[in-house]
């Protein structure tokens, strides 16, 4: 598991989260991310919704979050999501 720290903190609610745990994705998130790549969206919006399905948060609040964290995750979220859109180990 990677922690990886917030440039900005995000705001749910009443909860402000400053940092995101980075993990072997769920199924759920899989499969949102690999419904946007079906549905032909675009991979940054396939992502988000992977995001928004691992962390339990709105797409709105995975679409606050600072580029540079995104790219982050994204490299520790790399060896469970294929750059051609596919899954896998």
């Amino acid at each position: 598991m990677t922690t990886i720290p917030l440039k900005k903190p995000i705001t749910i609610g009443d909860q402000q989260i400053t940092s995101v745990e980075i993990d072997e994705p769920c199924v759920g998130a899989i499969e949102a991310f690999e419904n946007a790549k079906a549905a032909k969206e675009s991979d940054m919006t396939a992502m988000v919704k992977m995001l928004a399905a691992e962390f339990d948060w709105p797409v709105a609040a995975v679409r606050k979050m600072r580029t540079s964290d995104l790219v982050k995750i994204s490299d520790a979220l790399a060896p469970f999501v294929g750059a051609d859109g596919h899954t896998g180990e």
